[in-house]
């Protein structure tokens, strides 16, 4: 593929010709890495690497960016990008047995599918796969098939991940989609959906907590650990008069998250003022394992939305 991921020059979109046929490109993308390009009927787009399964960004028909990529994200494997949506697999944070923090999904290479078709029906959409190898076994000792698979649906994204154990034995798992949103102003954001749930506030040694607030506003460091919570919450992002809303399946929990200044610091692949564009709403299941029997699968996934507001 000719094109190069607009992510390569930041701060810059190109107008790209619309069209009304959903389409998919296998395409080397930021840091000679590969993996695909797809764009909806009606004009969205999003970069998928088989890095880590990783959707890197999403935008919409004018070029406006709803997911956030870090500034500074490094392109360099085994290093996950940080931004777009890591998949957290088979941990989220240190709530499983491994040393990793996150799992090892999101440093994996994974494996194309089956080649995409273009058209309305077909296109715009992308499957990626990992299977346990002796390498995934040294971090946990169990035997998966793991597809990740992203579509563009008009001005929606789709993404889902199915985990089938090809073993003899049940195993268990936590895991979250850590989508980043960007936001024009972190001050002016909020998000919705999560008032009376119970939550681990991981600033203060992960005791739990209720948000009594009618949403959850960013005057500092948020690292919280919902439990149980509704399945659609939304991101009101007010300088952008849009608000995003998260439609989850199957993940009945959320992580709501943004570093704030010292954090974002003395994180690498963060710029320093990188905390102001965006938050993290991820849709997890960590509360309690999920459990897979052998020769059985499980299934979750989240419907992203925007929906564009007049200006006040």
């Amino acid at each position: 593929c000719a094109l190069r991921s607009a992510s390569r020059f930041r701060g810059v979109h190109f107008a790209l010709p619309r069209t009304t046929m959903a389409t998919t490109r296998l395409c080397t993308l930021e840091g000679d890495l590969p993996g695909a390009r797809l764009r909806s009927a009606t004009g969205c787009t999003s970069e998928v690497y088989r890095h880590g399964a990783h959707v890197a960004s999403w935008r919409d028909a004018d070029g406006e960016d709803i997911i956030f990529l870090s500034s500074e994200a490094v392109f360099k494997p085994p290093k996950a990008i940080r931004g777009g949506i890591p998949l957290c697999f088979p941990q989220f944070s240190d709530l499983g047995p491994l040393a990793q923090q996150h799992g090892f999904a999101r440093n994996e290479q994974w494996q194309l599918v089956d080649p995409p078709a273009n058209g309305d029906e077909n296109g715009g959409n992308v499957t990626f796969r990992l299977v346990s190898s002796d390498a995934t076994k040294a971090l946990w000792p169990h035997d998966f098939v793991a597809d990740f698979a992203a579509r563009l649906d008009g001005d929606e994204m789709h993404t889902s991940l199915t985990v089938r154990n090809t073993g003899r034995e049940p195993f268990e798992f936590t895991v979250a989609l850590h989508t980043y949103f960007t936001v024009g102003d972190i001050g002016k954001a909020t998000v919705e959906g999560l008032r009376g749930a119970s939550y681990l506030d991981s600033l203060d040694g992960r005791l739990a907590k209720v948000d009594e607030n009618e949403a959850v506003a960013f005057e500092g460091e948020v690292d919280r650990i919902y439990q149980n919570t509704n399945d659609v919450l939304t991101v009101i992002d007010e300088k952008n008069d849009r608000s995003i809303v998260v439609h989850k399946t199957n993940l009945p929990d959320a992580v709501v998250w943004n570093p704030w200044v010292e954090k974002c610091l003395k994180t690498g692949d963060l710029g320093d003022g990188d905390y102001k564009k965006f938050l993290c709403v991820e849709a997890a299941a960590t509360s309690t394992p999920v459990v897979v029997r052998p020769g059985a699968e499980w299934t979750c996934g989240q419907v992203l939305r925007v929906v564009k507001r007049p200006p006040k």
